[in-house]
Protein backbone atom coordinates (compact mmCIF):
# COMPACT_ATOMS: atom_id res chain seq x y z
CA UNK A 1 0.00 0.00 0.00
CA UNK A 2 1.61 3.57 -1.06
CA UNK A 3 1.86 6.81 1.35
CA UNK A 4 -0.59 8.07 -0.75
CA UNK A 5 -3.05 5.86 -0.19
CA UNK A 6 -2.63 5.34 3.67
CA UNK A 7 -3.05 9.19 3.92
CA UNK A 8 -5.98 9.05 1.84
CA UNK A 9 -7.66 6.22 3.67
CA UNK A 10 -6.72 8.05 6.84
CA UNK A 11 -8.61 11.48 5.54
CA UNK A 12 -11.66 9.63 4.41
CA UNK A 13 -11.95 7.91 7.80
CA UNK A 14 -11.62 11.10 9.68
CA UNK A 15 -14.39 12.93 7.69
CA UNK A 16 -16.65 10.30 7.97
CA UNK A 17 -16.00 10.52 11.64
CA UNK A 18 -16.66 13.91 11.60
CA UNK A 19 -19.81 13.12 10.09
CA UNK A 20 -20.81 10.90 12.39
CA UNK A 21 -20.26 13.30 15.29
CA UNK A 22 -22.51 15.79 13.55
CA UNK A 23 -25.07 13.33 13.81
CA UNK A 24 -24.59 12.85 9.93
CA UNK A 25 -22.95 9.94 8.48
CA UNK A 26 -21.29 10.18 4.50
CA UNK A 27 -18.84 7.39 2.63
CA UNK A 28 -18.73 3.84 1.35
CA UNK A 29 -19.49 0.90 2.38
CA UNK A 30 -18.17 -2.21 0.56
CA UNK A 31 -19.74 -5.56 1.39
CA UNK A 32 -19.10 -9.03 -0.54
CA UNK A 33 -22.65 -11.33 -0.02
CA UNK A 34 -22.81 -15.11 -1.06
CA UNK A 35 -24.82 -15.74 -3.91
CA UNK A 36 -27.66 -16.81 -1.27
CA UNK A 37 -27.70 -13.60 0.50
CA UNK A 38 -29.01 -11.37 -2.73
CA UNK A 39 -32.34 -12.10 -1.70
CA UNK A 40 -31.63 -10.63 2.16
CA UNK A 41 -29.41 -7.93 1.30
CA UNK A 42 -31.65 -5.07 -0.56
CA UNK A 43 -33.83 -5.08 2.36
CA UNK A 44 -31.37 -4.11 4.76
CA UNK A 45 -29.70 -1.48 2.60
CA UNK A 46 -33.03 -0.36 2.12
CA UNK A 47 -33.71 0.80 5.40
CA UNK A 48 -30.46 1.68 6.22
CA UNK A 49 -29.88 3.90 3.16
CA UNK A 50 -33.19 5.47 4.30
CA UNK A 51 -31.21 6.92 7.67
CA UNK A 52 -28.11 7.50 5.66
CA UNK A 53 -28.64 9.01 2.23
CA UNK A 54 -24.92 9.98 1.54
CA UNK A 55 -23.37 6.95 2.09
CA UNK A 56 -22.38 5.22 -1.03
CA UNK A 57 -23.00 1.63 -1.48
CA UNK A 58 -21.20 -1.26 -3.51
CA UNK A 59 -22.34 -4.84 -2.89
CA UNK A 60 -20.09 -8.17 -4.53
CA UNK A 61 -21.97 -10.88 -5.14
CA UNK A 62 -19.51 -13.92 -4.85
CA UNK A 63 -19.68 -17.69 -3.94
CA UNK A 64 -17.88 -18.77 -0.51
CA UNK A 65 -15.23 -19.46 -1.32
CA UNK A 66 -14.33 -16.29 -2.82
CA UNK A 67 -15.82 -14.90 0.17
CA UNK A 68 -13.43 -16.60 2.43
CA UNK A 69 -10.82 -15.13 0.10
CA UNK A 70 -11.60 -11.64 0.00
CA UNK A 71 -12.34 -12.09 3.90
CA UNK A 72 -9.01 -13.44 4.23
CA UNK A 73 -7.53 -10.68 2.05
CA UNK A 74 -9.36 -8.09 4.09
CA UNK A 75 -11.04 -6.68 1.03
CA UNK A 76 -14.35 -5.19 1.93
CA UNK A 77 -15.77 -3.94 5.31
CA UNK A 78 -17.94 -6.65 6.09
CA UNK A 79 -18.97 -10.03 3.93
CA UNK A 80 -22.54 -11.07 4.67
CA UNK A 81 -22.49 -15.34 4.18
CA UNK A 82 -23.37 -18.23 6.20
CA UNK A 83 -21.46 -21.57 7.06
CA UNK A 84 -18.89 -19.42 8.96
CA UNK A 85 -15.57 -21.39 9.52
CA UNK A 86 -14.83 -21.57 12.87
CA UNK A 87 -10.99 -22.14 12.85
CA UNK A 88 -10.76 -18.76 11.41
CA UNK A 89 -10.56 -15.13 13.80
CA UNK A 90 -13.42 -13.53 12.40
CA UNK A 91 -16.18 -12.22 14.33
CA UNK A 92 -19.88 -13.03 12.78
CA UNK A 93 -22.86 -11.83 13.88
CA UNK A 94 -26.19 -14.12 12.88
CA UNK A 95 -29.03 -12.00 12.13
CA UNK A 96 -31.25 -14.24 9.66
CA UNK A 97 -32.20 -18.08 9.31
CA UNK A 98 -31.60 -19.45 5.99
CA UNK A 99 -33.64 -22.39 5.45
CA UNK A 100 -32.50 -24.78 2.94
CA UNK A 101 -35.75 -26.80 1.50
CA UNK A 102 -36.23 -29.61 -0.76
CA UNK A 103 -37.52 -28.81 -4.27
CA UNK A 104 -39.02 -30.50 -7.31
CA UNK A 105 -40.15 -29.89 -10.91
CA UNK A 106 -43.95 -28.97 -10.34
CA UNK A 107 -45.05 -32.02 -12.40
CA UNK A 108 -42.70 -34.51 -10.26
CA UNK A 109 -44.87 -37.49 -9.69
CA UNK A 110 -44.69 -38.66 -6.15
CA UNK A 111 -45.38 -42.37 -4.92
CA UNK A 112 -49.01 -42.98 -4.29
CA UNK A 113 -48.23 -42.37 -0.76
CA UNK A 114 -47.67 -39.03 -1.30
CA UNK A 115 -44.20 -39.20 0.33
CA UNK A 116 -40.81 -39.85 -0.11
CA UNK A 117 -37.48 -40.24 2.42
CA UNK A 118 -34.65 -38.03 1.87
CA UNK A 119 -32.45 -40.84 0.11
CA UNK A 120 -34.94 -41.70 -2.71
CA UNK A 121 -35.18 -37.89 -3.02
CA UNK A 122 -31.36 -37.64 -3.16
CA UNK A 123 -31.41 -40.47 -5.77
CA UNK A 124 -33.38 -38.24 -7.73
CA UNK A 125 -31.38 -36.02 -10.61
CA UNK A 126 -29.84 -34.04 -8.40
CA UNK A 127 -28.75 -30.18 -8.98
CA UNK A 128 -26.22 -29.51 -6.88
CA UNK A 129 -24.12 -25.47 -6.74
CA UNK A 130 -20.01 -26.05 -7.16
CA UNK A 131 -17.80 -27.43 -4.67
CA UNK A 132 -17.02 -24.36 -2.31
CA UNK A 133 -20.54 -22.95 -1.67
CA UNK A 134 -21.94 -22.62 1.42
CA UNK A 135 -25.04 -24.85 0.58
CA UNK A 136 -23.72 -27.57 -1.35
CA UNK A 137 -21.45 -27.52 2.04
CA UNK A 138 -24.58 -27.63 4.27
CA UNK A 139 -25.79 -30.61 2.35
CA UNK A 140 -22.87 -32.20 1.98
CA UNK A 141 -22.12 -32.12 6.36
CA UNK A 142 -26.23 -32.87 6.60
CA UNK A 143 -25.79 -36.77 4.31
CA UNK A 144 -22.83 -37.03 6.59
CA UNK A 145 -24.19 -36.67 9.45
CA UNK A 146 -27.37 -38.89 8.58
CA UNK A 147 -25.53 -41.39 6.34
CA UNK A 148 -26.92 -40.20 3.28
CA UNK A 149 -25.28 -40.57 -0.30
CA UNK A 150 -25.88 -38.39 -3.23
CA UNK A 151 -24.88 -38.70 -6.89
CA UNK A 152 -25.61 -35.02 -8.51
CA UNK A 153 -26.26 -35.02 -12.26
CA UNK A 154 -25.36 -31.55 -13.14
CA UNK A 155 -23.25 -29.04 -11.33
CA UNK A 156 -24.67 -25.69 -11.60
CA UNK A 157 -23.13 -22.01 -11.00
CA UNK A 158 -25.71 -20.12 -8.97
CA UNK A 159 -29.30 -21.19 -7.14
CA UNK A 160 -31.32 -19.29 -9.94
CA UNK A 161 -29.94 -21.40 -12.85
CA UNK A 162 -30.12 -24.28 -10.57
CA UNK A 163 -34.37 -23.26 -9.84
CA UNK A 164 -34.81 -22.61 -13.67
CA UNK A 165 -33.40 -25.87 -14.03
CA UNK A 166 -36.20 -27.34 -11.55
CA UNK A 167 -38.69 -25.93 -13.29
CA UNK A 168 -37.41 -27.31 -16.77
CA UNK A 169 -38.03 -30.79 -15.34
CA UNK A 170 -33.85 -31.09 -15.24
CA UNK A 171 -33.33 -32.61 -11.38
CA UNK A 172 -34.33 -31.64 -7.55
CA UNK A 173 -32.33 -29.52 -5.59
CA UNK A 174 -31.99 -27.98 -2.04
CA UNK A 175 -32.05 -23.99 -2.34
CA UNK A 176 -32.79 -21.17 -0.20
CA UNK A 177 -36.40 -21.00 0.66
CA UNK A 178 -35.95 -17.50 -0.25
CA UNK A 179 -35.16 -18.10 -3.68
CA UNK A 180 -38.32 -19.54 -4.09
CA UNK A 181 -40.91 -18.25 -3.01
CA UNK A 182 -42.03 -16.90 -5.97
CA UNK A 183 -42.08 -19.90 -7.96
CA UNK A 184 -44.04 -21.69 -5.12
CA UNK A 185 -46.34 -19.33 -4.92
CA UNK A 186 -47.14 -19.72 -8.93
CA UNK A 187 -47.11 -23.16 -8.86
CA UNK A 188 -44.15 -23.06 -10.92
CA UNK A 189 -42.07 -25.47 -8.68
CA UNK A 190 -42.90 -27.61 -5.30
CA UNK A 191 -41.72 -29.16 -2.04
CA UNK A 192 -42.23 -31.82 -0.18
CA UNK A 193 -41.96 -32.49 3.47
CA UNK A 194 -38.53 -34.68 4.30
CA UNK A 195 -37.28 -36.10 7.47
CA UNK A 196 -34.35 -33.81 8.55
CA UNK A 197 -35.37 -30.91 6.05
CA UNK A 198 -35.26 -27.53 6.32
CA UNK A 199 -31.83 -27.34 6.99
CA UNK A 200 -31.38 -24.30 8.91
CA UNK A 201 -27.69 -22.20 8.84
CA UNK A 202 -27.87 -18.37 10.10
CA UNK A 203 -26.77 -15.38 7.61
CA UNK A 204 -24.01 -13.68 9.51
CA UNK A 205 -21.98 -10.74 9.17
CA UNK A 206 -18.81 -11.58 9.05
CA UNK A 207 -15.54 -9.24 9.81
CA UNK A 208 -11.71 -9.87 10.92
CA UNK A 209 -11.60 -10.02 14.67
CA UNK A 210 -8.45 -8.08 14.54
CA UNK A 211 -10.26 -5.28 11.74
CA UNK A 212 -11.53 -1.89 12.96
CA UNK A 213 -14.91 -0.96 11.48
CA UNK A 214 -15.35 2.53 9.59
CA UNK A 215 -18.13 4.34 11.01
CA UNK A 216 -20.14 3.44 7.91
CA UNK A 217 -19.72 -0.39 8.27
CA UNK A 218 -20.45 0.29 12.37
CA UNK A 219 -23.58 2.42 11.77
CA UNK A 220 -24.67 -0.47 9.20
CA UNK A 221 -23.67 -3.58 11.61
CA UNK A 222 -25.39 -1.20 14.53
CA UNK A 223 -28.49 -0.83 12.23
CA UNK A 224 -28.83 -4.57 11.57
CA UNK A 225 -28.77 -5.50 15.34
CA UNK A 226 -31.11 -2.81 16.14
CA UNK A 227 -33.54 -4.14 13.77
CA UNK A 228 -33.41 -7.97 13.99
CA UNK A 229 -36.66 -8.32 15.10
CA UNK A 230 -38.50 -6.09 12.63
CA UNK A 231 -36.00 -8.10 9.77
CA UNK A 232 -36.94 -11.41 10.98
CA UNK A 233 -40.84 -10.73 10.95
CA UNK A 234 -40.60 -9.32 7.42
CA UNK A 235 -39.26 -12.68 6.46
CA UNK A 236 -41.40 -14.76 8.14
CA UNK A 237 -44.28 -13.09 6.48
CA UNK A 238 -43.18 -14.08 3.22
CA UNK A 239 -43.61 -17.71 3.90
Amino acid sequence: MSALHVVLTIYLNLQSDLYALKGELSGDLRISVVNTVQYVIPYLLKGFLALFPAVNINVNVVNRATALERLNKNTDDLVVMAMVPNERPLTAIPFLDNELIPVLPADFKLTKKGTMTPQQFLDQPLLLRESGSGSRLALEQHCQQHRLTMNPSMELGSNDVIKHSVISGLGVAVLPRLSVLSELKLGLVKTIVLKGFPLRRSWCIVYPQAKNLTPVAQAFLDYVQHHLEQINEHFTNLK
